[in-house]
């Protein structure tokens, strides 16, 4: 069971996906990167193709996916470079804005322990105390900086990690080219982060539906809610589709940076609306992070977000 609470009015859950009525006068494109699907759906009439999406995933990917070890964040990481490309330096400088903002609850430098608990590229979990405080020794955003174009790590064991963001990102770079194209009315879904332009039709915004958390990754999808959305960007960050079960106990993918351990407060999922997706990205695994009173502080000072929490079902006295 759970309970919802919203700030800003609207109604968000885990995993947007995307409703209509009718389908047959607009124009859908579908595939996978990222490790996930992505959906393009747009209402103008264009000539667009899958290898054009495909190519902009392709140049994210080769630029921040610790998953491709030809990528440069992977080079990063192995010590091989400090420079940084104009992609992967604009992810960094979000990553670091966020991160100042929300006192380290964002830190993209986590890599060492996503790997230790099994979420990075080597998935073998060993959460044992010495092995924890020696990747806690490597993580803190204030460990690394940039200069002009290279990234200086304090520490050459800190690995970056910018799966907290990087879906949001490349969301972002597929709308701009699509703006560029002159298109104004589309939808950008990839893995659920998504950025609604314009309307479906002159009379009609895009309709967006919610889905319901889960007690398993595997369990069926529904829609708790239908809304409709105008030019905005939309991401979830939730514990319960990506975890790993040790010894009968389940551990979510969300890590704290500042103790190391799987996040473990009541919130089930958080959704945030932004102006741009790679920021909704990185501002919902904060407040997963933060819990659910420190991020309803932090979002009642920042007036531009719309944020949803779904929580866990708790007595109370």
């Amino acid at each position: 069971m759970c309970t919802k609470q919203r700030i800003s009015g609207f109604l968000l859950g885990f995993l947007i996906f995307f409703l209509a009525c009718n389908k047959s006068d607009i124009t859908t494109i579908s595939g996978t990167g990222l490790g996930t699907y992505y959906q393009i759906t747009i209402a103008d009439r264009n000539n667009i193709t899958p290898y054009q999406i495909d190519s902009i995933i392709t140049v994210l990917n080769n630029s921040a996916s610790i998953f491709n070890p030809h990528s440069l964040v992977s080079k990063i990481n192995r010590n091989e470079t400090d420079s940084l490309n104009s992609i992967l330096k604009q992810i960094l400088e979000i990553s670091l804005q966020v991160s100042e903002e929300t006192e380290g609850a964002f830190d993209c430098t986590v890599g060492a322990l996503v790997n230790l608990w099994g979420f990075g590229n080597d998935f073998n979990p060993n959460s044992s105390e010495n092995a924890l405080v020696k990747a806690l020794e490597t993580v803190g955003y204030k460990k690394i900086k940039i200069d002009k174009d290279r990234v200086i790590k304090e520490n050459p064991d800190t690995q970056l990690n910018f799966n907290a963001i990087a879906k949001g990102y490349c969301v972002d770079m597929v709308t701009a080219f699509l703006s560029s194209k002159g298109l104004e009315n589309f939808i950008v879904d990839i893995g659920g982060e998504l950025y609604v332009s314009g309307k479906r039709t002159p009379q009609q915004k895009w309709r967006v539906g919610i889905q319901k958390p889960t007690e398993n990754r595997d369990d069926e999808i529904a829609a708790e809610e239908v809304m409709e959305l105008k030019n905005m960007a939309v991401a979830t960050s939730g514990n319960y589709r990506n975890y790993i079960e040790e010894n009968g106990k389940r551990y979510g993918h969300t890590i704290n940076p500042h103790t190391g351990y799987p996040e473990t407060n009541d919130l089930l999922s958080v959704t945030v609306l932004a102006s741009t997706c790679a920021l909704a990205d990185a501002y919902a695994t904060a407040f997963m992070v933060m819990g659910k009173e420190k991020a309803r502080t932090f979002v009642e000072q920042q007036h531009e977000l719309e944020v949803f929490f779904i929580e866990h079902e708790t007595v109370r006295p």
